[in-house]
């Protein structure tokens, strides 16, 4: 596994509240999370993080550099999560996206998640779109 302090990097590189990397350990260590990582040329890029609790998974995030963008590292990284979420026995995902986060909320639909409904004021400055997808 890539170290904490790469994810971390990756974590406050990609948003603009980041989780500590007391917080990445912590659900990292939990034996309920899933983490998928992708690297290239030697470099962490991204990584996707979640969880699988009963028949049901939640994507927490989805993390990639700037630098990395645009070059199918996200979609890639949904594709391994979605296959270890269904190894845990998961049958939907869920997520929660900024309403204002177009390309994520994009990307998400391109890969097969469907609106459920908008949580108004949810993130206190947006709302939150929330997404499912069958797995």
């Amino acid at each position: 596994m890539d170290s904490i302090d790469e994810l971390y990097f990756v974590e406050k590189n990609c948003f603009g509240d980041p989780w500590t990397k007391e917080m990445l350990e912590s659900e990292i260590s939990n034996k309920l999370s899933v983490l998928e990582t992708e690297t290239k040329n030697g470099i962490l890029c991204g990584y996707a993080l979640g969880r699988v609790v009963a028949d049901e998974a939640e994507l927490f995030k989805i993390a990639v550099l700037p630098d990395f963008r645009r070059q199918g590292v996200a979609e890639k990284l949904l594709t391994k999560i979605h296959g270890q979420m269904r190894q845990k026995g998961a049958f939907v995902c869920f997520l929660e996206v900024r309403s204002r986060n177009m390309p994520a909320v994009l990307l998400y639909e391109k890969a097969g998640y469907q609106r459920v409904r908008v949580i108004p004021g949810y993130y206190g400055d947006d709302d939150a779109v929330v997404l499912r997808r069958e797995l």
